[in-house]
């Protein structure tokens, strides 16, 4: 091995891995921004459009995301009338996280972005490549 290869970065897998999370961001900031959207917002938006009324700390859970993180999340998802959280009547303790109109009016506008990326990866793949490299992935996000 030549004395240039042994110091790349590009031997180390992390070093690949963030070069693809660059290009997928890139790619959402890119597409979200005309909806005034992070790829964060976009994350937690989702997760709520399937589980509308979702608990604050399941939501968290769900995203693997702090508890302060996602309060200032949702703040800006409030302050641009996506998103409201309210009082659980069950749990005074508890707040639920709701979309609100603006969001449902362009959450399959939006979700479309998200599909079209997961698509364009598809498609470098066979079906059983694709296959191992979502196991991989999955096996990378277990603790």
């Amino acid at each position: 091995m030549a004395k240039d290869d042994r110091c790349s970065p590009s031997k180390y897998i992390c070093y690949k891995l963030s070069r693809v999370m660059r290009k997928i961001n890139r790619y959402y900031e890119s597409n979200l921004s005309h909806y005034g959207l992070t790829p964060s917002q976009f994350y937690v938006l989702s997760v709520v459009w399937e589980h509308d009324g979702l608990k604050f700390k399941d939501l968290a859970k769900r995203l693997e995301m702090d508890g302060s993180t996602l309060t200032s999340i949702l703040d800006r998802l409030e302050r641009q009338d996506l998103a409201e959280r309210r009082d659980d009547p069950e749990d005074r303790r508890s707040l639920l996280v709701f979309l609100k109109q603006k969001a449902l009016e362009n959450i399959s506008e939006i979700t479309y972005l998200a599909e079209k990326m997961d698509q364009e990866i598809k498609g470098r793949f066979s079906k059983e490549e694709y296959e191992t490299f979502e196991n991989v992935l999955d096996k990378l996000f277990q603790d």
